[in-house]
């Protein structure tokens, strides 16, 4: 491992712990250097903010782990070890989501949009959707996803994380067969 990624996951490490006490609002750079025993520069050198700081974790910590092999049969077991993730260290994920939820749901949101836009191209592939369509269940399964997964960081991720997942496994399919249900019926009309 680089010298450069021990001092990133050092700060990442101090970040974590400052904000698993204290909002990550009232949190400066100075906290987290004086927790880190580093100078501002060396923070700097590695980060711009404390923001990019936070991207670094929800990039490295959460989403590196889930995207590889990730694929429409199997969504639902890596938003399982997301929320495992998220869960691990409660103190930490419920603090930053809720005062700063931006970053952690933009990557979400991109993340999820592009898987149920992949699988819409079977649709698409057979026409039974146009590209503006596939767009379109690519952003309301994103939203959806992310909105449960930031509402049960919000209320404190009292569920189990293989609930929630398997609600939404459930939700996707449930509607997945409604619309094969509602294409075949278009289909008799049409003849």
């Amino acid at each position: 491992m680089s010298d450069s990624l021990i001092t990133k996951k050092a700060i990442a490490q101090c970040l974590k712990e400052l904000a698993a006490e204290k909002s990550f609002l009232k949190i400066a750079i100075g906290d987290i250097t004086a927790a880190c025993g580093l100078n501002r520069q060396t923070f700097y050198y590695h980060f711009q903010d404390k923001y990019e700081l936070l991207d670094w974790i929800y990039y490295e910590e959460c989403f590196v782990p889930i995207l590889d092999g990730i694929t429409f049969d199997n969504w639902h077991l890596r938003i399982k070890q997301l929320l495992d993730t998220l869960k691990k260290e409660k103190g930490f994920y419920g603090n930053v989501i809720k005062n700063a939820p931006e970053g952690f749901r933009n990557y979400l949101y991109s993340i999820t949009s592009t898987l149920f836009e992949e699988a819409a191209s079977a649709l698409d592939a057979e026409g039974l959707v146009s590209g503006e369509e596939k767009k379109f269940i690519g952003s309301f399964y994103a939203y959806g996803i992310c909105g449960v997964v930031m509402q049960w960081v919000t209320e404190g991720m009292k569920e189990e994380t293989q609930e929630v997942a398997g609600r939404l496994r459930r939700l996707a399919r449930s509607t997945e067969l409604l619309a094969s249900r509602r294409f075949a019926e278009t289909e008799k009309e049409s003849v």
